[in-house]
């Protein structure tokens, strides 16, 4: 009854790991797919245009290269030879009868038996690099979509809070210009104040950071994309 148990728990963890196994395709939408959402376009984007991933490419179609180049290179190791025996070419002087002791032409076929072993394996060696090939751009894939989701979530997080940080500097503004009125007719103490002006200069310090911040990250972003965020359709 355990090994039962037992088989049908691996058979269900081998049916889960299978169908849990990675789509690449998926991980970045193909160019033709429609209707999609506007971080999926970003990332179609970075995978695009960024030089580091067609640099991928170009590995793989070279390891490809190298595969169909050591498939054929038997070829290039065999050696055909052959001549003919001058005493039985037409016109050709018989001296004594010799032709009689000569074959009329030879030829020789030179194959390196070592072939048989080193060109599979170099085949199967470059095989293997393609497949390395391939999985370094199925790893590219699956970084460049956490990267620019990652950077699209701290992008609208930064943007959120730029957006927060102008409204207090507004309400701050707006209530310093009150107490300076107050003020200046001396209906506030000076105390109170320069307390007033600390604490906006403080709000107008915490906006200037938090747009640095909000741009800085509109930067990253389109550095990976390509092109300006505004420009993404």
């Amino acid at each position: 009854m355990k090994s039962v148990v037992l088989f049908l728990a691996l058979t269900t963890a081998s049916c889960v790991a299978l169908a849990q196994s990675v789509d690449y395709n998926k991980i970045i939408l193909p160019d033709n797919a429609g209707n999609i959402e506007f971080e999926e376009k970003l990332v179609q984007l970075a995978w695009k245009n960024h030089p580091s991933n067609k640099l991928l490419y170009n590995n793989l179609a070279a390891a490809q290269y190298d595969t169909r180049a050591s498939s054929a290179e038997w070829l290039n190791t065999i050696r055909l030879s052959g001549n003919l025996n001058e005493f039985t070419l037409p016109g050709a002087s018989d001296v004594n009868g010799r032709s009689q002791f000569y074959p009329r032409y030879n030829f020789g076929l030179a194959v390196p038996l070592g072939i048989f072993k080193s060109t599979p394996n170099i085949v199967k060696r470059n095989k293997e690099l393609e497949q390395v090939a391939q999985h370094n751009i199925n790893s590219q894939k699956l970084a460049v979509r956490s990267g620019v989701l990652k950077l699209y979530n701290d992008f609208l997080m930064n943007k959120e809070i730029f957006s927060l940080r102008s409204q207090e500097l507004e309400q701050a503004t707006s209530s310093f210009v009150l107490l300076e009125q107050r003020f200046k007719s001396g209906e506030e103490q000076y105390e109170k104040y320069n307390q007033g002006l600390t604490q906006l200069n403080r709000i107008k310090i915490d906006r200037v950071q938090a747009q640095a911040i909000y741009f800085n990250s509109k930067l990253s972003l389109e550095e990976l994309i390509g092109i300006k965020l505004e420009d993404v359709k």
